[in-house]
Formats: C-alpha cells, structure tokens, sequence
C-alpha cells in the first residue's frame, strides 16, 4: 500500500473519528426532553459501534477494546437490562475522553496506545463483563457462547421475541403504516436484533438487519421475505428452548397473508386478462405487471419457482405495450388465464403446490418467443419514430430541427443519442468564400465524422450552412482538424451538443474562434425508458452521500484567485470612471472650436466606450459577487460545531456547583466561516462560565423567589443577510446595575457623581472594563477579573460587536454581532510612501482633505477643525514607525489626505501620502512573525502581486494616539518652537 493512501486512510479516519466524537460528546451530554430515549440510545449505540469498527480497521485495538465495552453497555440499556443514568453517562463519558486520547496517539505516532486498566475494568462493571487482570485487546475474540449459557438473558430474549412478533407483523401493512409506527416497528426489530448478536443467534441476527434495512426502503416484497425468514428462526428457537417465541403465531399470520394476496391477485390478474383490447392501454398493463411481479415475490418466498417464473415472464409481458392485434395474443391469453387459475387452485391448499413443470416451462417458452417478436418489431418502429422538442433540447439542439429531420436522419439520430461511444456536435459552416476551406470541409464530413442532417441559416445577411454530425472524437480533436482547414477561425465554428462534453466535462477547444458556446443550456441525456418493475426499490445512494471533503488550503486557495477577481474588478471600474480622456477632448474642443465634426464624432465615440466599459464593469461586479458568495459557503460551517462543545461544560459546571440547568441550543443549522470557530470557542467559554457561576441562582434560592428550582440557559444562533448573531441568555438573578456602578466607582473607573448621571445601560458597559468582575470571591471558573474584556477583544477583531440585555430577578442575555466570513473584509486602500495598506472599513468614518492653513498646534499636538469640533492628526507613517518623508506639518500649496479613524466615541486623524480605493480583501494567513508586529491585522494580495497589509482598527487607533502623545513630549522638551510660524 503507498504511502500516500496510507495517509489518506488516516485522514479519513481522524475526520470520522471526529464526528463520532462531537455526535457522542452532544448526545450524552444531553438535556433530558432534548430526544426520545430510544433514538438517543439508538445513536449512542451506533457511533461506539462505528468508532469499534474503524479502530479495528486502523489496527488501534486499544480503543477497540474500549469502544466494544462502552458499546456492550449500551447494548444492555437498549434491552432494558440497565438504566440510562447520571452513573452510567459518566463512565461512557470517561471512555469518551480516552477514546479522544487514544485516537490522538495514533494518529501522531501511527501506532496503537494503551487503555487505562481503571476505566476498562468500570465499563466491564457496567457491561456485565469481566476482563483479565491485564487485558491484551489483540488477543482473538472469545468462543461464542452456548446457548444455554446464560439462561436469564436467554429467557428474556424468548419473551422479547413473543412479544415482537404481533408489532413485526404491522409491516405488512405498509400503506396504513404512520411515521410513528414505521418507529414502532424499527425499534422493536432493533431489539430483536441486539439480543439475537448477545446470544450469539448471528444469522437471526442478519434476518433482522435485513428486514430493517427493506423496512426503511419500505420494500414490501423483502419485508415479507425477511419476515418469513424470522418466522422460521423463531420457530427453531422454540423447538430448542421448549418455549413459544413467536414463531407459530407468526408463521400462521404470514400464511393468512400471503393466501389473502395471491387470492385478490389472482382474480384481478384474471379480471384484466379478459379484455384484450384494455390491456393495450398501458396503464392497465402496468397495472397488470405490478400485481404479478408482486404474486410472484410471494410464490419465491413460498418456494415455488415454476410459478413465480411464469408469472414474471407474463410481467415482462405486459411492460412491452402487448399488441391486441397480433395474431397469437389472443390464444397466449386464453392458455395464460388456465395457468393462473390453476397456480391459484394450487397454491390454496396446504401445503402449497407448484405449477406442472412440463405445462409451465412450454408457456413460458411461448411467452419469451412472443416477447422478443413483439420488441423486434417495436424496436424497428421506434428507431423511425419522430422525436419530441424536448428530446432534441435536452440534447442541446434547436427544436426547430424538427422541420429538416428525415425518417432515416431521425434513426440515425437516435441511434447517435444511445450509443455511448459517440458524441453529437453541431458545426456552423460559411462556404460561399473559400474555396480551400470548401473543399477541404467536405473532405473532412466525408472521412472524419457522420452527417445526421444539415440546414441553412442566414446570418449577417449571409447564408451559412449547420450540420449536425457524430463522432467517437474528442471536442479538441476535431477542433484542431477544423483549425488545420480554416487557420483563421472565420469561416468554421463547433459547439458540443451531448451532455457529457458540456455538462459532465466542460471541454473546450484550444484554437480560438473554433468552438461555438452553447446556444441552450445542456441537460441530460434522455435515456431510453427501462421497464422498471413493481416491486419497490430503494435507491442507492450517490458515492460520498452528496459530501465531498476538500482539505482548507485548496478552499482558501480558491479564494485567493476570486480575491483577486475582485481587485481586478475594482481595476475596471476606476477605469471606467476615468474621465482624464474626456476632459481632454474638451479642453481640445473648447480649444478648436466645438464645431469639428470629427471631434464631436471622437467625442462621442469616447463617450460610448466609457459606456460599455461602465456595462462590463456592472455584469462584471455581480458575476464576481455571486462567485464570491458561493466560494464562501464552501468556507462556512453549521455552528453547531461549535455549540456543540458545550453542553458537557454545562453539565460538569452545574454539577460541581450543586445547580440545576438545562442547556438549551436552537440554530445549529445557522452556517459560520470555520475560521472564526475556534476564535469563538473563548468567548463563548467565558460567558457560559458567568451564567453559571453568577447568573443562575441555587435551585433553593429559585424556588424561594418563586421560580422553577431548574435554570435554562439558551445558546441560539440566528442569520440575518450577511450577518450571523448569537445570543446567549439565562433566566438567572440578572446584572445588578447599582453593583457595577459601585465597583466602577471603587476601581477609579469614574467619579461617584458622573456615575450617579451614567444611564444603566452606559453603567453595564464597565463589566467589559480589564479585570473588573463583581464577584466577591475567587471560584475555579470566574471571579479573576479576566473575562469579558478578553470576550469583546476577540468579538472585535472578528468584526464584530457585543450588547447586553438584562432584568434584574429575570435574567441576563449577550448578543454577539458577526460577519458570515472573516475572510472578507472590506476595507479602505492607502499609499504610505511604497506601501500600500487596509484599513478595516468599519473604523473608517470618512476621509476628508485639508490645506496647510487647516492644521493648527493645540496641547503641543496637531489638530485641524472638523465640523467645528478639533481633530488630532497625525502622519499614519508615524504611528506604525514607518520612515517618513515630506514635511511635517505640511506646508505649501494643495490638500493633504486625512483619514478619520474611528474607535468608539473617539476619533484621529490619519495623514496619508495616497488614497486608493474601497475594496473587498480576501484575508490571508500571515506569518508569526509579522503576527506580531503591533498594528498589523493580517495580509492579503493585489492583482499585480503586490502585498497589502491590513491594519488592525483597534490596535491602530492605540498606535496612533501613542504617537500623539510622543509628537505632545517633543513639544514640550523644545517650547521654542512654534510650528504655527
């Protein structure tokens, strides 16, 4: 095996193993209500099961071993052995953690680990097992056990089936059977068929499998067969245990059944069969086959196969529109009538008979002669059959074809349309004026491809000839065969008309001008119609399920070349909007008098051009947003990946502070950028560890304030447009608002009689102030003072904001505002000397331009009037320790670019050297230690490869005032200078 697919494998098996892990973490750390027992036991149940067969296939039987045992556990709680309680969560749980941990080790060392001896030895408590001193998880399984072995689950197990079998029976009755009863039935056969794997009934096993599989297919013919078969096993069961199973109840209800369906059947296949002429209706054939395909998946069952042969013979039969007129159809029908009331003479009695073999083997003889006549004979018609608009637009082709297609070209056609091996292609050829390229296109039809049909068209006032032709080639192929005759690509054109050039392969051809798009969109191939049968089949599912694992790097890749579509985009339309050339001509014009027609022409001509440019631009712009919002949602993920980490922190916290909570999550569909999941893990962390420890009350003090003693804490998840926001709220004593303003008041954050003039809600902002918390004692989980002004600083940087909801006595709820994706960002474009940055465009309020004269010294920094209010400026070069040129503060003629940074209720200013544009950024991984470096947010690229830095709004504003307060120091250590002068 190479060692690529080895990695592969592994690969494959870490991301399972993950979701096996997050699936059993939400489901035994569940709210109790959140799902039924059952499904929820069911689900535990199958992931042990699943994670026991993948580490058995990676040969880590360490956490096989582990995984069989918290399985076995869940084995005995299905059949009612044992109790889903907090003590046996808490173990699985345990063995949920070393699974995690041993899962890790393989797939870092590729090589098996070690089960903890302790937890092995508690689940084997709980499984009803017990295990080695020192188990060696590769030793060869144990010998089945005997069956009378253990003789109280052998006896439980009779009476479960006993008792399963009047529930099994229900699926015959398909039609009348609900959702809720299709549960019913399913769970009990899961039952049967965890008991029948304890005992080691293996086979029995299998039956049941099977019969849940066609039960959730809702495949009658196998659900009567599968039933038939646990029917018999029942009764050998009975036979060696001396007690009643089930199986004769069973065996006499699936007799009844199936008497009472070949009985019906029976008499209405002999009903139709009476009137020939109906019959060449296809709806009373289908009808016909179905119940006779039907009669005979029971005849299988019953192990009559002459008749069962016979019957689906007929069926065939009946699927290929029988003819009334043929000449033997009539006596086929009269002899075939005599069969089936003889078949139901005989299967009436007990025990069943077969048909006579010699009488029945002729008939089908004649049958299967008539068959193949009758298809000989439509087949022939059907080649010549005129095809439908919509069989020649699912193929790509002008409907209006119809009026040029011959009954030979028709054949020809469909035979194209149903040999794989050939593909259709449409050529558009002009041969009025070259002779070369004439001759040498009909030398190429007559050797290379076969013509179907041909027509004219006028284009351009010229007459050009189509012809439809098929070819085993390649699209490339015959356009580089249709360049080597027409080397400038005016007088021949190919465009592909099958699916699978256009649709399944997107070829194109490499000579240009040779390959003509499609006029029409390409659809599927219409396959000739198979004849389906009646029984019901499930469909297999699609390979990979419709899921398809792309590793990130090639995602974000794929971003990176639309992140530059999107400059490029921006390109044009500064192009666009260029209007230097006009100004130009104006000038000229005013210059040269406007009067010159071939100016005003230019002009206008100009003029045009700028028009389709602003078009181009238009289509542009929103092909590359929409190509920008679907390359996103390959980026995002449900969030439930992340609620889901929480519910066992719920769980561990109320249960070490003695608290009653039930953790409730809505949402979970809601789609976020997979980078901001681990980002947001953090926050989320600390505002659940708040709610806990100070928002919900003890379960005593609920009650007392009149309150159910059990608390709810919701984590919900809603999207609006392109924003996502998540809320966490509890029902817990509220923020008490006098308390934060007392503490506020202590730390120095304000004076007692500003605090007093504070609204509530400008109070509670304190408690994102660093190390504030009104706790009043240290806890493991808060009470540091570090928390919620970590949770605001990670929410920002992410784009997004925090507010706070609260009701003293009724609770507290924080709202989390984010983008879909941090992986765009909108941002300002600027020029600092060479350098070009991004400023987030959320902390940009506006950019405005300022004379020499506008800049004014104040406290020893520099500031200029903005809408009568001061601004600070300062250079951007010097807030990041960039090199600065040019004088400061600048002096001379024209305006200086100033960008008002934003941060709150504050604001500076920002001298800048250039300003580019707006534009959307796709935001690059950057490397550590440009991570470091104070100000920068991240990077990305231009379309000319030129590297942007994006700035940090937060940080830049800190740097910024920094210099300010730098520029104030100089200015104070040198008081003779004035600036101003």
């Amino acid at each position: 095996m190479s060692s690529e697919l080895i990695e592969t494998l592994w690969r494959q098996f870490g991301v399972e193993a993950g979701e096996h892990f997050d699936l059993l973490e939400k489901l035994l750390s569940a709210t109790p209500g959140d799902m039924t027992d059952s499904e929820r036991i069911a689900a535990l149940f199958r992931s042990f099961h699943s994670l026991k067969g993948a580490a058995r296939a990676m040969d880590l039987f360490a956490m096989e071993a582990v995984a069989h045992r918290a399985e076995a556990i869940l084995g005995r709680v299905r059949i009612g052995a044992l109790p889903l309680t907090e003590e046996v969560a808490s173990p699985l749980l345990d063995a949920l953690d070393a699974l995690r941990g041993l899962a890790e080790t393989g797939m870092r060392d590729r090589r098996d680990g070690k089960p903890p001896a302790d937890l092995l030895a508690r689940l084997d408590a709980l499984g009803g097992e017990t295990s080695a001193a020192e188990p060696v998880p590769a030793s060869p399984p144990p010998p089945p056990a005997r069956l009378r072995e253990n003789e109280r689950m052998l006896g439980l197990f009779v009476g479960l089936l006993h008792d399963g079998m009047a529930t099994l029976t229900r699926a015959l009755d398909l039609d009348n059977l609900d959702g809720e009863g299709l549960r019913t039935v399913d769970d009990t056969a899961d039952r049967l068929e965890l008991a029948c794997e304890r005992l080691n009934f293996l086979p029995f096993a299998d039956t049941l499998r099977r019969f849940r599989e066609a039960l959730a297919g809702r495949d009658a013919d196998g659900i009567l067969r599968e039933l038939q078969g646990v029917a018999t096993a029942s009764a050998r069961i009975g036979r060696l245990t001396g007690k009643d199973a089930g199986g004769a109840i069973l065996g006499t209800l699936l007799a009844d059944h199936n008497a009472q369906i070949l009985a019906q059947g029976s008499a209405r296949a002999d009903a139709l069969l009476s009137d020939p002429a109906a019959l060449a209706d296809g709806a009373a054939a289908g009808e016909l086959a179905g119940l006779l395909d039907r009669m005979a998946s029971i005849l299988d069952i019953l192990r009559l196969p002459r008749g069962s042969a016979l019957l689906r013979v007929l069926a065939d039969v009946m699927r290929r529109a029988p003819a009334a007129g043929h000449a033997e159809w009539t006596i086929l029908l009269a002899d075939v009538r005599g069969a089936l009331a003889d078949l139901a003479a005989r299967t009436s009695r007990d025990p069943a008979a077969d048909l006579d073999a010699d009488g029945a083997v002729a008939l089908e003889g004649r049958l299967r002669a008539f068959v193949d006549a009758v298809s000989a004979e439509m087949e022939a018609g059907e080649a010549r059959r005129p095809l439908s608009a919509d069989e020649l637009s699912a193929f790509g082709l002008d409907p209006g074809l119809l009026r040029f297609l011959s009954p030979d070209s028709t054949a020809d056609l469909r035979a194209a349309m149903t040999d794989p091996s050939v593909r259709l292609y449409e050529v558009t050829a002009f041969l009025e004026t070259s002779v070369e390229v004439a001759s040498g296109f009909v030398q190429w039809m007559g050797s290379k491809v076969r013509a179907i049909t041909n027509w004219p068209e006028f284009i351009d006032g010229k007459t050009w000839l189509r012809v439809l032709i098929a070819s085993p080639q390649e699209l490339p192929a015959l356009a580089d065969a249709l360049t080597g005759i027409d080397p400038g690509g005016g007088f021949l054109r190919i465009r592909p008309c099958t699916p699978s050039e256009t649709a399944a392969h997107g070829e194109t051809a490499s000579a240009a001008g040779t390959v003509e798009e499609p006029a029409v969109p390409v659809l599927p191939a219409v396959a000739p119609t198979a004849a389906a049968p009646a029984a019901p089949i499930r469909s297999a599912a699609a390979p990979g399920g419709g899921v398809l694992r792309v590793p990130g790097e090639v995602v974000d890749r794929f971003m990176a070349r639309i992140d530059g579509m999107v400059l490029l985009s921006g390109d044009l339309n500064a192009t666009a909007n260029d209007l230097r050339l006009e100004k130009a001509l104006a000038a000229l014009a005013e210059r040269l008098g406007e009067g010159d027609p071939a100016l005003r022409a230019l002009q206008e001509a100009v003029e045009h051009h700028r028009r389709d440019l602003l078009d181009l631009d238009a289509q542009l712009s929103r092909s590359v947003d929409r190509l920008r919002e679907a390359a996103l949602d390959l980026r995002v993920v449900p969030i439930e990946t992340l609620f889901n980490q929480f519910p066992r922190v719920v769980r561990e916290l109320a249960r070490i502070q003695g608290k009653s909570v039930r953790f409730v999550m809505e949402g979970g569909e809601v789609r976020i950028d997979k980078s901001m999941v681990e980002t947001l893990y953090d926050p989320l962390m600390h505002m659940v560890r708040n709610a806990i420890d100070h928002g919900i009350e003890m379960p005593a003090d609920r009650e007392a304030s009149g309150k159910q003693p059990q608390a709810t804490l919701c984590l919900r998840a809603i999207q609006r447009n392109s924003r996502v926001v998540m809320e966490i709220a509890d029902d817990g004593r509220g923020i008490a608002t006098d308390a934060v303003r007392a503490k506020a008041v202590r730390q120095g954050l304000l004076g007692e009689e500003d605090s007093l003039r504070l609204p509530p809600e400008a109070v509670r902002e304190f408690i994102f102030a660093p190390g504030f918390s009104t706790a009043d004692t240290v806890t493991e989980t808060s009470g540091r003072g570090v928390g919620m002004d970590v949770v605001r600083n990670a929410i920002t940087r992410l784009g997004g904001s925090i507010a706070i909801r609260t009701r003293e006595g009724a609770g507290t709820a924080f709202a989390i505002d984010l983008p879909l994706s941090a992986a765009i960002l909108r941002t300002l474009l600027v020029q600092v000397d060479d350098q070009v940055l991004a400023i987030p465009d959320r902390f940009v309020e506006e950019v405005c331009g300022f004379t020499a004269d506008d800049f004014h010294q104040v406290s020893g920094c520099w500031t200029v009037m903005r809408r009568k209010r001061v601004l600070p400026v300062v250079r951007l070069a010097d807030a990041l320790g960039f090199p600065a040129e040019g004088e400061w503060p600048p002096a001379g003629p024209g305006q200086r670019l100033v960008v008002v940074l934003r941060q709150g209720k504050r604001r500076i200013g920002l001298e800048i050297d250039r300003l580019l544009r707006r534009g959307d950024l796709f935001v690059r991984e950057s490397h550590p230690g440009l991570a470091d470096v104070p100000g920068v947010g991240g990077v990305s690229l231009l379309n000319d490869g030129r590297i942007v830095i994006i700035l940090d709004g937060d940080e830049l504003y800190r740097l910024a005032a920094a210099a300010q307060r730098r520029e104030a120091a100089a200015q104070a250590l040198h008081p003779g200078i004035d600036a101003d002068s």
